[in-house]
């Protein structure tokens, strides 16, 4: 997408250095995935990242001084469109500043967006034209998004009675999907059980408590995850209209689901192709770790 343009002098993306988000995991810093795997709801996260500034560059380029500016960082959660800061952290003479902070889990779900800035906290004295003057003025900005549940953990699940819909009644489950792409991925994609496959229906209520259990839970779980990809297939040329879709709308889920393991098929496969097609889905949804993985 083209940058945003804004009224004031801005820094080059060379002076400044975005160093890696780290999180801690029991005593120990490690750098903080793109994906939070067996992350648990209402387990707060505690997240640090360094930012280091060329204070010479950065007053030519902008005509401020790095002393009236912070590192403030913002976080949202997708799914409970909940917004909270950090303190801002100053800049210390070598130009660097640290964040060091905790996010609360009870807060948190779905895709996290971590936006860390550069802004401005008090006015240039005598300022000059076209030198950021308005406290809160961003001068930089970095966005990472960590996804906290993924889409196999975060389907709402319901049980009906098939025999009482359009649904085949010895079908075991099915997904209610949307091409709207725009709509909201977790309000439109929903898993239905049939009550009347009682093995299935007891497993996903309680988990797997022994390995039929187990199994029947990958089958799903594999299923699931493969006509996600063949649904995301389907509407690839769609996706690729846009660079970015909104967090947790169909279509950014689907990018993201292609995104994790482009497939060089075609979508829909011919009948030639639709041997091949099926086995190249079965091998990628292994390979994303959904379903039954090889011992």
């Amino acid at each position: 997408m083209p940058a945003e343009v804004r009224p004031y002098l801005v820094p080059e993306a060379s002076t400044l250095v975005w160093q890696p988000w780290l999180l801690l995991d029991g005593h120990e810093w490690r750098p903080l995935p793109d994906e939070l795997d067996g992350w648990d709801p209402g387990t707060d996260l505690r997240i640090a990242r360094r930012v280091q500034v060329d204070a010479t560059r950065f007053f030519q380029e902008t005509g401020v001084e790095l002393r009236n500016v912070a590192l403030t960082v913002s976080w949202t959660s997708s799914t409970t469109d909940m917004t909270e800061a950090a303190p801002p952290a100053r800049f210390d003479v070598g130009g660097g500043a640290v964040v060091d902070t905790i996010l609360v889990g009870e807060r948190l779900s779905g895709v996290l967006t971590l936006r860390t800035t550069v802004s401005l906290v008090h006015s240039p004295v005598g300022q000059a034209v076209g030198v950021a003057a308005v406290p809160g003025s961003v001068l930089a900005e970095h966005v990472q998004r960590v996804v906290l549940e993924n889409v196999s953990s975060m389907f709402p699940v319901s049980e009906i009675d098939f025999s009482q819909t359009r649904l085949s009644p010895t079908a075991s489950w099915h997904l209610e999907t949307s091409t709207d792409l725009v709509a909201p991925f977790y309000g439109t994609f929903r898993v239905l059980i049939n009550k009347r496959d009682r093995e299935l229906s007891a497993a996903v209520a309680r988990g797997a408590r022994d390995k039929r259990q187990q199994a029947l839970l990958d089958e799903l779980q594999a299923g699931v995850a493969s006509l996600l990809l063949e649904l995301a297939l389907h509407v690839r040329d769609d996706l690729a209209d846009r660079d970015e879709w909104p967090p947790d709308s169909v279509g950014d889920v689907l990018y993201r689901t292609l995104a994790a393991l482009p497939l060089s098929v075609p979508a829909p496969p011919s009948s030639v192709d639709l041997a091949e097609f099926r086995t190249q889905i079965s091998g990628a949804v292994r390979h994303l770790g959904r379903g039954r993985v090889f011992q």
